[in-house]
């Protein structure tokens, strides 16, 4: 499409209250085309809103190497997607069924003089499988390949207006994390505490979490990823309660370990060791940085402290429209070497300080890396609350 196309449709959609992006549209056509790509198949929700500025229930959308983008919605969506978007390339659908014909026909139409066409596909956590699957199945001639060169490159560096909406659900996530610390206590319920965290952050405006709710107690909190349960939280154990709240589409992550009652002196040791280790992360969030830097200031605290057999890899990762995104070393090691650059969104404490009969710790914040020092998206007292 080319650029005044673009630029006239978003006018039109702007005056809707419409929030389409032909900027960040015509750089992902020109990677593409350089990549050899031929078109997006867009289904994940984190994607759709970097590209049109709002979410639906069912993200659809057809971005080709040129020409206009192409969103498959239900026909009770139609009006309202091409006043708010300004786009005259819709498809509509009445049945699920109907949806899936559209996006094959939409593709061989695309493609008809085109023997072997590439299409892009967000290969993540939120792909659904079995429709990627079925798309494949419909389409054998097509070559599916993932979208990650594409992609990955647009969304690590946040503009000014992505900053700001990661900011509001850091603040979020400090509220959440207040109605936690007023909710533990011996007697209550990991679901109890996740539940009211929940609440308070949908009340402060959050639209749910791009994670579930960790509240892990006891021996639970030694586990390397977490979930609230109806276990009753005991005198003296830790409780790591881990936030992931998301505004507008963007995610903050706020992490936090607690004790019940009185600590031990190897809990004690555990925290500071783990106060220490996430510290010196944060410093080491410099521009030009590797992930691996951040790992070994990290691991460096832990082995100062004798827990070096258990230090997790990983203590970093980049954050945005998902919870966790490139780079993330612990999901693609290759990205363990890529450098920070200025306004990248990571966090620093991803990795739990887990050790068998004691319990594990964690400390999570997300930070704006700037070229002077990395900026906190999230703030609440890294303290170990005693109840």
């Amino acid at each position: 499409m080319p650029n005044e196309m673009l630029d006239e449709s978003a006018e039109r959609g702007a005056a809707a209250g419409g929030t389409l992006r032909p900027e960040r549209i015509r750089a992902a056509q020109q990677r593409m085309r350089q990549a050899g790509i031929d078109a997006y198949m867009i289904l994940t929700h984190d994607d759709y809103i970097y590209f049109f500025g709002e979410d639906r229930f069912q993200p659809r959308a057809i971005l080709p190497a040129q020409g206009p983008p192409i969103v498959i919605a239900f026909r009770g969506e139609e009006e309202e997607i091409k006043a708010t978007l300004g786009l005259s390339k819709v498809r509509v659908f009445g049945t699920v069924g109907q949806q899936i014909k559209d996006v094959v026909e939409s593709m061989r139409e695309m493609f008809a003089a085109k023997p072997n066409p590439v299409v892009g596909v967000q290969m993540w956590f939120a792909t659904p499988a079995f429709l990627l699957t079925m798309f494949q199945k419909a389409n054998p001639k097509l070559q599916v390949v993932d979208i990650a060169p594409v992609m990955d490159e647009l969304r690590m560096v946040k503009d000014p207006e992505e900053i700001g909406l990661m900011s509001k659900a850091g603040a979020i996530a400090a509220t959440g994390m207040e109605a936690a610390v007023r909710t533990l206590r011996p007697g209550v319920t990991e679901n109890e505490v996740a539940a009211e965290a929940e609440y308070a952050m949908r009340k402060a405006g959050g639209s749910g979490t791009a994670t579930p709710i960790f509240v892990n107690s006891g021996v639970r909190s030694a586990w390397l990823h977490g979930c609230a349960t109806d276990r009753k939280i005991q005198e003296g154990d830790l409780v790591v309660v881990d936030l992931v709240p998301v505004y507008r589409g963007y995610c903050a992550n706020l992490c936090r370990t607690f004790v019940m009652g009185a600590p031990s002196e190897t809990q004690k040791k555990l925290f500071a060791t783990y106060k220490s280790a996430q510290q010196a992360g944060i410093a080491a969030l410099q521009i030009g940085a590797r992930m691996t830097d951040i790992d070994a200031a990290a691991r460096a605290a832990f082995q100062a402290a004798g827990y070096d057999d258990f230090f997790v890899p990983g203590i970093s990762h980049s954050i945005g429209l998902s919870f966790e995104e490139a780079p993330a070393p612990t999901i693609r090691p290759q990205h363990a070497a890529f450098p920070l650059r200025e306004n990248m969104t990571v966090t620093v404490g991803h990795s739990v300080l887990s050790v068998p009969g004691v319990g594990g710790v964690r400390l999570e914040d997300t930070f704006h890396v700037t070229s002077n020092q990395p900026r906190p998206l999230t703030s609440f007292p890294a303290e170990f609350a005693i109840f």
